[in-house]
């Protein structure tokens, strides 16, 4: 009755945040090769590119291992890395820190929503215990903010960072 009572809950749980993500503007990732999310609105004009490839990682029968050594959830097999993300604004490619994209991998959905000067890139990515959601903050200039949370309680972030501009003088 225990696991019968854990499966129903789990079952819930993948539905709730199943639907938590359905978007009329979202867009499937593809598990390898590009994926492209566009949107237009105010003085913004923004095209990405999400560039993934697939990792062997044994079979969904293997398990998890103790040690992992990627970013990889097994909410996937094979699992899907994100290689790299290109963002453009207006016509012009914004310089992306690798701690951006670095540590995703299995991603689902991308939607990306732009306000008169500022956009949000949403990635939602794993499945059920394992699932989370990255929003990627930035203008026409820069990447400005990166916040990590789990997709179960996606108000209460587990990272932020905050990306500024270092000028180099002589």
């Amino acid at each position: 009755m225990k696991t019968y009572i854990n499966f129903l809950g789990c079952l819930l749980l993948s539905l709730v945040v199943g639907c938590a993500h359905a978007s009329p503007s979202m867009k499937p990732v593809a598990s390898q090769g590009e994926t492209l999310v566009a949107a237009t609105a105010g003085n913004l004009n923004v095209q990405i590119i999400i560039i993934t490839h697939e990792l062997q990682i044994g079979k969904p029968s293997d398990g998890k291992p103790s040690v992992t050594q990627s970013s990889c959830t097994y909410s996937r097999y094979p699992c899907s890395i994100v290689e790299r993300i290109e963002i453009t604004v207006n016509g012009n490619s914004l310089f992306i820190p690798r701690s951006v994209f670095c540590d995703l991998a299995d991603l689902n959905n991308a939607e990306v929503i732009t306000g008169e000067n500022e956009a949000v890139l949403t990635l939602y990515g794993g499945d059920a215990s394992e699932s989370y959601m990255v929003k990627i903050e930035f203008d026409s200039d820069k990447v400005k903010r990166r916040i990590l949370s789990s997709a179960i309680f996606p108000d209460k972030p587990l990272q932020k960072t905050i990306y500024s501009a270092q000028v180099l003088e002589d």
